[in-house]
Order: C-alpha cells, then sequence, then structure tokens
C-alpha cells in the first residue's frame, strides 16, 4: 500500500516541477545602465532628495486636481485698524478622494532647485469613485440604511482630461520661496474669487470723540467653498521676489426671456432659455519668506537627532466626497 501511494504521488510531483520550468514568456529581467537625465548644478548635488522633491510635487499636483473638481474651502479674516492693515489670515483645505491621477510628462527641474511635474486624472475616474461612495441614512426606529449614488454623466464629460502642474524644491533654495509665494498668491486668488463671486461679510466698528476719530475697526470675512478654478497666469516679480497668480472660474447663466405678441385675435406668450457663459478672474499677490537654510541640498539640517522635512505640503485623501464634481 505504501507502494501504491508513492506511484500516485509521483505525477503530481512532475506536474507541479513542470509549473516551476522556465518558460519563454517569463524570461529573466537583466538590470541595465544608462545616463540619467541631464540636471542642474543644483539638483546633481540633492542626491535623493531630488526623489523626495519629485514626490512633494506629485503630492502638490493631486492636491491641486482635488481642489478644482471638489472645491476649496476658504476662510479668510481681515482686520483693519485706523485706516493702517491690520492682520491678514487665509486658510484652505480640501478633503476629498482622488484616485486615477497620473503623471504625464518627465519631471522638469530648474536650476534655481524647483521641480515641477504635470499629473492629470479623467472625469470618468472622478465618477467612478463617486459611484462608490455609499450614503447613509438614519431611519426614524435607530437603523441605518445605505444607497448607493448613481451619478450619471455623458461620455463628452467622462472622456474630458484636467490636468495641474505640482511644485516643490529643495530646502532653502531660491526656488522653495518662490513656490511659497506662488501658494500665498493661489490662496489670495481663491480668497478674491469667493468674495466676488459669493459675498464677503464686513464688520465696521467706528468711535469719534470730539470731532476726532478715536477708533475705526473694519473686520471683512468669509467662508465658502470654490469650485472650478483654474490658473491662467504665474508671474514671478524679480524686484521684489513677490509672485502673481491669475485665476478664473467660468459659469454658465440661464437667462430666461418672455415676450407676448399678439397673432391675430390671439395672445401667444413665448418663453425663451438663453445659456451665457461668464468668467470670473482675480488676481492674487503673494510675497517670500524666509526659510531656515541647509549647507547641503543632500543632507539637508537635523533638530532634535530628526531631519527636517525638505517641503512641506498639506493634503488629505479620505474616503469622504463632500460634493459632486464641477465640470466646465
Amino acid at each position: 500500500m505504501k507502494y501504491i501511494h508513492r506511484l500516485l504521488l509521483v505525477p503530481t510531483i512532475l506536474a507541479v516541477s513542470g509549473l516551476l520550468t522556465p518558460s519563454a514568456s517569463y524570461a529573466v529581467v537583466k538590470p541595465t545602465e544608462e545616463d540619467g537625465p541631464v540636471l542642474p548644478e543644483i539638483w546633481q548635488k540633492a542626491g535623493r532628495e531630488r526623489l523626495k522633491a519629485t514626490r512633494a510635487a506629485e503630492l502638490d499636483a493631486d492636491r491641486l486636481l482635488a481642489e478644482r473638481i471638489y472645491g476649496l474651502q476658504v476662510d479668510s479674516e481681515t482686520t483693519v485698524q485706523d485706516l493702517a492693515a491690520g492682520d491678514d489670515a487665509i486658510a484652505g483645505a480640501v478633503s476629498a478622494t482622488l484616485v486615477g491621477s497620473i503623471t504625464t510628462e518627465q519631471p522638469e527641474y530648474l536650476p534655481d532647485g524647483r521641480v515641477q511635474v504635470v499629473r492629470a486624472v479623467k472625469i470618468r475616474e472622478v465618477i467612478d469613485t463617486l459611484n462608490r461612495v455609499i450614503k447613509g441614512k438614519r431611519l426614524e426606529d435607530g437603523s441605518i440604511v445605505t444607497t448607493a449614488d448613481n451619478t450619471k454623466t455623458n461620455r463628452e464629460v467622462k472622456d474630458k482630461v484636467i490636468d495641474v502642474m505640482g511644485n516643490a524644491a529643495l530646502p532653502g533654495s531660491e526656488g522653495h520661496q518662490k513656490i511659497m509665494a506662488k501658494r500665498a498668491a493661489e490662496m489670495d486668488a481663491y480668497r478674491r474669487l469667493a468674495g466676488r463671486m459669493m459675498g464677503v461679510k464686513i464688520d465696521g466698528n467706528t468711535t469719534v470723540r470730539d470731532f476726532a476719530l478715536e477708533h475705526d475697526e473694519i473686520l471683512a470675512s468669509l467662508s465658502q467653498v470654490l469650485k472650478a478654478a483654474s490658473p491662467t497666469g504665474i508671474k514671478y516679480n524679480k524686484s521684489d521676489g513677490s509672485c502673481e497668480v491669475t485665476m478664473e472660474i467660468k459659469t454658465q447663466d440661464i437667462i430666461r426671456t418672455t415676450r407676448r405678441f399678439l397673432k391675430g385675435t390671439t395672445t401667444k406668450t413665448e418663453i425663451k432659455d438663453e445659456v451665457q457663459e461668464k468668467t470670473f478672474s482675480e488676481t492674487g499677490m503673494g510675497a517670500m519668506r524666509d526659510v531656515a537654510k541647509s549647507d547641503a541640498p543632500s543632507g539637508g539640517s537635523t533638530a532634535g537627532g530628526k531631519s527636517e522635512p525638505f517641503f512641506e505640503t498639506e493634503i488629505i485623501l479620505k474616503e469622504v466626497v463632500q460634493s459632486g464634481p464641477v465640470v466646465q
């Protein structure tokens, strides 16, 4: 019996060993060596920091894609005291699911320490993500019923591609200061667009005593979600290091006209809908701020035994969709 069992096991062992036989379709891949891209001097000395900066630029691009598709929550508060500018703060936050974003071009490394990465996403991927989101509804008896959000869109919209350019830089470089100024200008442009389209709350308090101005305070604040904003121009000013970013939003307004006219003995009313596209454009300003300089781009500075991050970028990618996409 033992002999018979051994005979039965032989074909099985042979079959398994046959799976391990090398096949032409699974040939061994051997490494090759080739010259890399021609880089500016600052990037040649960067070492692995170049990979870190490239990844940061990709994340920055993903954040811009999320802002354009799902919207950016803009909170702003400006204080003016005695007709002189005081505090001015802008905060922006985005929380969305971004699926299907890819890098469409080779990263561009600039002599001032910046790296630029172009990434794109198809609206088809966004719609598929929205369809996978499950919405919950709590009933009166305490139970929860979930339903799928079946978003529908036509083929033309699905095939639309949205692309953006993300930025990052080596720490302490001129390019690092530039992209921080650019981001500040973007936030300022967001605020101006939100204020123009949806309004800014103004609170004023003026005190006059003995015919002289004693106290004057103006507080301007807004809290809005801005969607579909895209940059149309980025300009760096060499004189003071500031940056100007122009952003625009295209909206479609439906204008309804009603006309009544007499034809014979009857009166006829004609209602006509006309779609007109409007463009809102604003230019934001941003200034450079001092950053900690690094002795060597490849090493980075240390604090408390830990390496400082080469570039700080905030992006939140969660399985939460606050609203559907706005496609122009």
